[in-house]
């Protein structure tokens, strides 16, 4: 797999759409200091999914985009598009068989990217997945400053570099899904107990309700099993009945028909009879209406003389009432004990003017005290007099008006009783008139009277026949109604009524069958609310718990291949780090004396826990014998790192190595030896350097010239090197 062009367009200088080719495996990107040679670098990592601003040296994600210069305006969004040759077919699964694939992304300025495989949407996940242990986002990228961390790396981060050229990191990112697999397989474990738990606590309350079910359905077989024989039993007793009724039924219909033949031939009798006799009843009936009006009259004047007689009792009382209140209120007056003491003392006055009178005392001043004492007590009893004569003025007037209303009442009474003994005479005149009709009347009523007595007994006799009927027909209906509904229920218990045999049924009584129904009827109201769909419900819920017992054993199958599978896959990564660490090692201490010349490297591992140990580099320039990494040049760092990623290379070859002003710390001598190397492996692997040695310029293939004649715009100028030589020589 080999890395064919770049295009950029809109990334950081480079804002026209610019497409840079790598046609060999050693092709020198060339420039002056800050013409935009690294931004290729930061291109290649950018669309292989980097989200760190800082290792794209940014603040920001969208400080790639070119923001701008002096003549040009800042661009809205940017696209990298790597092109790669697959005719190796090393970019596997559904792109083995495209021949090129090409790896794209796209940003917009509010930081939002999408990225493309083959022109077609995809993920960053997809984009990581087909470079996943090629060493791309590892090893094949060595920028500036990154020799010295390569070779100062902690013991992990070393080991992650080569867990990476293993192809460890396939594994990691497997065992990674296997334990979130078995995470989610262990909470899908203990939701599943949890749902079999709580399913067994209902199956088991299920159970209890349908045993309740099965004693309903028991009591109601054995009610449906009564209720049958009642109406077996009711069925056989209305069959009888009912034939019963309907021959009486047609005897009573013959007796009302003969009875209601005879009511028609008396009522023609006493139909005749009324004609002949028309005249004496229409002469009777005058005779009693005047009789009857007279007594009419009688009884008004009567009733008015009894009026009258109660008007008087009450008069009378009232009269009484009347005189003892006026007697009453004049013996007031006249007792002394009653008085005022005003009235006292006028008594007492009038004793003493009689007593001085009667003895002729002759005392004027006396006199006159005495007649001025009395005067002045009459003004002061005036009043009282006045009042208390009043009172006996009326009394004596409602008395006078009682005794006015007495008398008019007794002339009123006699003008009534003057009536009465006149209308009693005409009376007895139209009473002796009525009783020579009546003894005219009195054959004929007696002769219509039977015939009436005998139509009445025998209209009589048809209404109790018509009633007799009638009560039988509500009777036959009623057992007609019963007949077919126990009938229906016979015919629903699937029985013919033909084939029973209704003499197993002689000797019960409906009356037994009914206590037995009542005592039922308490048994299943005792056992409550009955569920009875609790039979389906537990062959539901069983079923139910049936799958989830089989999905638990599939959860614990599945936990088991899954932590079966961790430790395999444990094992296998264990195995080819341990393989891939031994072939690097081996290799290093290869390649670590052509670079210098001499010395010794080698990597070791800080535990015997090969799974999780950490690595450790170890060199040894010739002629030194120093302790420590630290303790080596720039150069001598750079060396040992590109010993250790040209060990790495050798292992897991990437498709391409970017270096990134690798050689600048080193001199002629040693740039030599590197570059001797590259041009070695250069076989296998396509380098693309950016440098500024002339050593380095003169052992490449290809040259890609970057300059910026245009401030802040990068542009680029390829030069065939061999082809150039070849021009030159001709």
């Amino acid at each position: 797999m080999q890395l064919k062009h770049i295009k950029l367009s809109g990334f950081k200088s480079f804002v026209d759409p610019t497409k840079i080719s790598f046609p060999t495996n050693m092709v020198g990107v060339v420039g002056p200091n800050g013409c935009g040679k690294s931004n290729v670098i930061d291109a290649v990592r950018w669309v292989l999914g980097e989200l760190s601003a800082k290792n794209l040296r940014g603040d920001s994600m969208v400080d790639v985009i070119f923001n701008g210069s002096e003549n040009r305006k800042a661009s809205g969004q940017c696209s990298i598009e790597l092109l790669f040759d697959n005719s190796s077919g090393k970019i596997g699964g559904e792109f083995v068989s495209f021949n090129e694939v090409s790896i794209k992304r796209e940003m917009t300025r509010d930081a939002k990217s999408n990225y493309f495989i083959n022109n077609t949407k995809c993920r960053r996940k997809d984009v990581q997945d087909i470079f996943l242990g090629t060493g791309l986002s590892s090893y094949a990228i060595i920028e500036q400053g990154m020799v010295s961390r390569l070779v100062s790396s902690k013991p992990d981060e070393l080991r992650a570099h080569l867990e990476e050229a293993a192809g460890v990191s396939k594994y990691k990112e497997r065992r990674k899904e296997t334990e979130s697999r078995i995470k989610r397989t262990k909470e899908n474990l203990s939701r599943v107990k949890d749902i079999k738990d709580e399913i067994g606590r209902l199956i088991k309350r299920l159970q209890n309700q349908a045993k309740a079910a099965e004693k309903y359905n028991l009591l109601k077989d054995e009610k449906s099993k009564l209720e049958l024989d009642k109406a077996i039993l009711f069925s056989i007793e209305a069959k009888n009945n009912r034939d019963g009724l309907q021959k009486k039924l047609d005897g009573l219909k013959r007796d009302l028909k003969i009875k209601n033949a005879e009511s028609d031939t008396y009522q023609s009798q006493i139909d005749q009879y009324r004609t002949e006799n028309e005249s004496v009843l229409k002469e009777y009936e005058n005779a009693q209406k005047n009789f009857y009006a007279i007594g009419a009259e009688i009884a008004k004047r009567e009733a008015n003389l009894q009026n009258i007689i109660k008007s008087q009792l009450e008069i009378k009382d009232n009269l009484e009432k009347a005189s003892a209140n006026y007697e009453k209120a004049k013996a007031t007056e006249k007792n002394f004990d009653e008085l005022s003491p005003s009235e006292k003392a006028m008594h007492i006055l009038d004793e003493i003017i009689n007593t001085i009178q009667k003895h002729a005392i002759k005392t004027e001043n006396i006199d006159n005290k005495s007649l001025e004492l009395k005067k002045l007590l009459k003004d002061i009893l005036n009043i009282a007099t006045a009042q208390s004569k009043t009172l006996i003025d009326e009394y004596l007037k409602r008395q006078n008006e009682l005794e006015i209303q007495i008398q008019d009442d007794q002339k009123n009474k006699k003008v009534i009783e003057d009536e009465i003994k006149e209308f009693v005479d005409q009376s007895s005149k139209a009473e002796s008139i009525l009783i020579t009709l009546r003894q005219k009347q009195s054959k004929f009523n007696d002769d219509l009277r039977e015939l009436e007595n005998k139509k009445s007994i025998s209209d009589l006799d048809s209404r109790a026949i018509s009633e007799k009927i009638t009560n039988i027909r509500i009777e036959l209906n009623t057992y007609e109604v019963n007949l077919e509904n126990s009938n229906k229920k016979i015919q629903e218990a699937g029985l013919e009524l033909q084939t029973i045999n209704f003499s197993e049924y002689e000797g019960n009584s409906t009356d037994d069958i009914e206590n037995k129904l009542t005592d039922l009827e308490a048994k299943i109201i005792r056992l409550g609310a009955i569920n009875l769909a609790a039979p389906e419900e537990i062959k539901e819920e069983s079923k139910r718990k049936e799958e989830l017992d089989e999905q638990y054993a599939d959860l614990t199958e599945a936990l088991e291949k899954l932590t079966s599978a961790i430790k395999k896959i444990d094992q296998e990564t264990k195995t080819i780090f341990k393989d891939s660490f031994d072939a690097v090692n081996i290799k290093l201490k290869e390649m670590f004396p052509k670079l210098f010349g001499g010395g010794v490297a080698e990597l070791t591992l800080t535990d015997e826990n090969e799974l999780n140990a950490g690595v450790v580099l170890m060199a040894r320039p010739p002629g030194k014998k120093n302790s420590s990494i630290s303790q080596l040049s720039g150069g001598e760092k750079a060396l040992t790192a590109l010993a250790l990623v040209f060990a790495i290379f050798n292992l897991n070859p990437a498709p391409f190595c970017l270096l990134d002003e690798v050689d600048a710390p080193l001199d002629d001598l040693n740039t030599l030896r590197f570059v001797n190397m590259v041009d070695e492996m250069s076989d296998t692997v396509q380098f693309i350097f950016i440098t500024h040695n002339k050593v380095s310029m003169e052992r490449s293939d290809h040259l890609m010239g970057v300059t910026m004649q245009e401030a802040g715009v990068s542009r680029v100028v390829s030069v065939d090197v061999n082809q150039a030589v070849e021009m030159a020589q001709s």
